[in-house]
């Protein structure tokens, strides 16, 4: 009985989906953009992606063209093809660097490499491709309504790559390759300040260098996290490098 449900289903599906006729642009560019915007306010947004696509095969010198780049760029971000809004947001950026919308367009690229960095979780380079692009929202456009934001995503960023940084160096802590560990956990002291890890991260360059027998830089270590983080328990345990 479940077989033949699913078989039933199916084949309502494969009917449903044959009498379905993808909509083509038509010869006016002003229609098909009304078209376009109906679809994004329909919140249709693979539909939108799909017909602006078309639209701007179909309309390549319209007055709405620019307009319809960055409404598809928008449309396959809230569709989730993160890579394709990336592409589309760095193409607007190189081809119109001086578009009133451009901050738009590189918050967008910056939001794109920020979602895939959550399929890539062990892989730092889309943190830090996102880093950079809120960086240079930052840095370039700083009247931009997307500052707050951008502020809050470059420090959750760093904080991520802090972690990360913190996670590899306690692995060759661990592992006794203690040159390498210590390299990892000052990148976090000299990147990464304001993150959580600075902490955890300068305990263990103190326990580095102790295992190198650098008890000076050792202790060194130890009064910075003791100096800086009174309260923290790794100062605390930082007391044997005193």
């Amino acid at each position: 009985m479940n077989r033949l449900l699913l078989l039933l289903v199916i084949t309502i599906g494969l009917i449903t989906g044959c009498g379905k006729e993808e909509v083509s642009p038509s010869d006016s560019a002003k229609a098909d953009f009304i078209k376009a915007k109906e679809y994004i306010d329909a919140g249709a947004f693979t539909s939108a992606n799909l017909f602006l696509e078309k639209f701007s095969n179909k309309h390549p010198y319209s007055q709405h063209v620019t307009e319809a780049a960055l409404l598809r760029m928008y449309a396959a971000f809230k569709s989730e093809e993160y890579i394709l809004s990336e592409t589309l947001a760095t193409r607007f950026i190189s081809n119109h660097p001086n578009h009133p919308d451009i901050a738009y367009a590189q918050y967008m690229l910056a939001m794109s490499y920020l979602k895939e960095t959550v399929a890539s979780q062990r892989d730092p380079a889309p943190t830090r491709l996102a880093l950079a692009a809120f960086k240079k929202l930052i840095h370039d456009y700083p009247k931009s309504d997307y500052l707050p934001e951008a502020n809050i995503h470059v420090q959750n960023l760093k904080n991520k790559l802090a972690e990360h940084e913190l996670y590899i160096g306690k692995f060759y802590f661990d592992h006794a390759r203690f040159v390498a560990a210590t390299n990892r956990f000052q990148e976090i002291v000299k990147k990464y300040q304001t993150s959580p890890a600075i902490e955890e991260a300068l305990y263990y360059l103190a326990a580095s260098f102790a295992s190198l027998k650098l008890n000076d830089s050792a202790r060194d270590s130890a009064i910075l996290l003791r100096h800086n983080y009174p309260k923290s328990d790794w100062s605390e345990k930082a007391a044997e490098f005193l």
